[in-house]
């Protein structure tokens, strides 16, 4: 199952009470519902993959709707065989979608979320509009693995009024959803960042898929830090190794042409000590000089090896 599907799930596990209930199935059935009209009779069409998304949807249209319901299955041919849960309301549907303030009084589809009732305060109003998203998530809504790299949450509408609206919506809320035309009949809200993901899961009451998302996002973060760091530790064994074999050339150099006796007793005792530690760090090689008794800085190690290169220099081989 996908996350998105698990995500979904979960927020239609929760017990809506009647207004929440409402808020919920005016946002999924806006965005999912196929209205049919003929044979003199009104049909609406709603429509999903998860078996308990459908039952749960029925659940809530059977406390509503005052008409006859059907359920079906259908399954696909393809590898995957799909099945596709279809409930079919058979009715009064016109009245049914005024009653959801879905359709106003001229068959005319309601953009904007409008609660049934005038609320008591804004945390009420705050919470029709959190069932009301959830709604609309189930019905358009995707998101990727907490697996992936690429954290991408998504909601596709027909028409670009909608998008526009759930833009305004939700980034009243401190979101910051972004809008594209993904051709001509499919416009996207879209955010990418993580802390908005999880905070859209929180809005939509996914509190399970916002602790599976962020313990994955913190193990691969600290996973990453933890490559990061190897990788710098890796490159700066190179550098140092590579530092040291030069270094050795250049005491070589010093070495086949005689001129050690040139350089101070430090800078002596130092080629020694680089001759015989190629991959020492000028810290390792500091505190070895002051184990045997030469008192010198690391930076008054790194002067000493710029002398033992400026010998070196004299001599072409």
């Amino acid at each position: 199952m996908s996350f998105a599907l698990t995500v979904k799930e979960e927020v239609i596990s929760h017990i809506f009470d009647d207004d929440l209930g409402k808020a919920f199935l005016s946002g999924f059935i806006k965005y999912n519902g196929d209205f049919i009209w003929g044979s003199g009779s009104e049909k609406l069409k709603l429509t999903s993959i998860s078996n308990k998304i459908a039952r749960s949807i029925f659940g809530l249209c059977k406390k509503m709707f005052d008409g006859h319901i059907e359920i079906s299955v259908s399954q696909t041919q393809t590898l995957k065989q799909n099945k596709t849960f279809q409930i079919t309301l058979i009715g009064k549907i016109s009245e049914f979608l005024k009653s959801l303030n879905i359709w106003d009084l001229n068959d005319i589809k309601i953009i904007e979320f409008k609660p049934l009732k005038q609320q008591k305060n804004k945390e009420e109003l705050t919470k029709l509009k959190r069932a009301y998203m959830a709604g609309v998530f189930v019905a358009v809504g995707s998101v990727n693995s907490p697996e992936t790299t690429n954290y991408h949450l998504e909601l596709q509408f027909k028409e670009e009024e909608s998008s526009l609206y759930i833009i305004e919506l939700m980034n009243k809320y401190g979101f910051d959803f972004k809008t594209l035309k993904r051709n001509e009949k499919l416009f996207i809200c879209y955010i990418k960042k993580a802390i908005m993901v999880s905070d859209f899961l929180k809005f939509i009451d996914a509190y399970q898929a916002v602790m599976n998302f962020e313990n994955e996002r913190i193990m691969r973060d600290v996973s990453n830090n933890v490559n990061r760091v190897n990788n710098i530790d890796i490159s700066n064994e190179k550098k140092t190794l590579s530092a040291g074999l030069k270094q050795i050339d250049q005491i070589s150099k010093i070495q086949a042409n005689l001129a050690t006796k040139r350089l101070s007793e430090k800078a002596a005792y130092l080629c020694d000590l680089r001759i015989q530690n190629p991959n020492a760090s000028y810290a390792e090689l500091t505190e070895l000089m002051n184990e045997n008794g030469y008192e010198i800085t690391k930076s008054g190690v790194s002067n000493l090896f710029k002398i033992i290169e400026k010998l070196s220099l004299e001599f072409k081989n």
